[in-house]
């Protein structure tokens, strides 16, 4: 009743779609260097933000309790 050739293991894996494969998309044999030694920010760039920030929430809970009461 039973065919033993469905019985058998087979080399093909579970799922085709997951055969192991080499990526051939990019090259890792050059090196590039790290994000923060790349970085173009200037000094002082971008201190102004967090008075900006304040602000605005400020602002906003002013605005909120204004509504609320």
């Amino acid at each position: 009743m039973s065919d033993p050739q469905r019985d058998t293991a087979t080399e093909a894996p579970l799922n085709p779609a997951l055969k192991s494969r080499t990526d051939r998309v990019y090259d890792t044999n050059r090196t590039t260097p790290t994000p923060f030694d790349s970085a173009s920010a200037k000094e002082g760039e971008g201190e102004g933000w967090p008075i900006v920030w304040a602000v605005v929430t400020l602002l906003g809970a002013a605005l909120a309790l204004y509504f609320i009461l």
